[in-house]
């Protein structure tokens, strides 16, 4: 017994918190919920290199490599498969390997379960598909590394010039999702899969957001409060000393 009679945790208490603060990144394991069909492009979202998120000890930090997660829902980051009413998952015999690992009590399993390798676009587009080559186009010339460096220009005499690149590449991302939907007759939601993020949201990262006056775009600098970024992975809520278990 611990002091005060508290019993240390050793189990679920399906709480919800670690849902709520977001979905699963996926591992190679988990290709085969595609496969089943238990996933499909337009219930996930990829998080591309160089992207700013926070990761397990709640750092803000840039990806060092392309990660693609599961997403929210009700314009949050909870899991699109957690049922509130019943404190369920909806794929619960099929989770993902992260949150098979997940232990809100116990951060190590879940810590080495995201040491394996991640799931990739090119995966699941096959690396010679047509998609292929437009995700790789707009890589090439959307990246977080290319935008970056302009960025640092916005402190330069050449400040205009970068601003202006900066919402050509805005719009090229804009074009590129529509271009997409439209001729490929494809679900919007699997832009964020392809694509990642959209530059309109993820240009905040760099203290700047762009704002619309009919056609015209413009950059504004950016509110200075607190952003919410999305998570690397799993993110355990509080463990609670007390209380009575539950299945999961």
């Amino acid at each position: 017994m611990t002091p005060n009679n508290k019993v240390p945790q050793t189990y679920c208490l399906r709480c919800g918190t670690c849902c709520k603060k977001g979905g699963p990144a996926l591992h190679h394991e988990d290709r085969v919920l595609f496969d089943q069909g238990l996933l499909s492009w337009a219930q996930v979202y990829t998080l591309r290199r160089g992207e700013m998120v926070r990761d397990l000890d709640d750092r803000l930090v840039p990806l060092d490599q392309e990660i693609i997660k599961i997403k929210g829902r009700d314009r949050a980051w909870t899991c699109l498969f957690y049922e509130d009413a019943h404190k369920k998952c909806r794929i619960y015999p099929s989770r993902p390997v992260e949150c098979a690992a997940l232990k809100c009590w116990d951060p190590r399993p879940l810590r080495e379960a995201m040491k394996r390798p991640y799931l990739k676009r090119l995966d699941l587009l096959g690396r010679n598909s047509p998609l292929a080559q437009v995700v790789r186009a707009h890589e090439g010339r959307c990246s977080y590394q290319a935008i970056e460096g302009v960025v640092k220009h916005l402190e330069s005499p050449d400040a205009c010039k970068a601003a202006n690149h900066i919402l050509e590449l805005v719009s090229y991302d804009d074009f590129v999702r529509s271009f997409v939907i439209k001729r490929l007759n494809m679900d919007s939601g699997a832009t964020d899969f392809l694509f990642g993020r959209a530059l309109r949201v993820t240009i905040r990262t760099f203290g700047l957001q762009v704002k619309q006056e009919g056609d015209t775009l413009f950059l504004a600098p950016r509110p200075s409060h607190r952003l919410d970024l999305p998570r690397s992975g799993r993110q355990a809520g509080k463990t609670s000393q007390r209380g009575t278990k539950t299945g999961h």
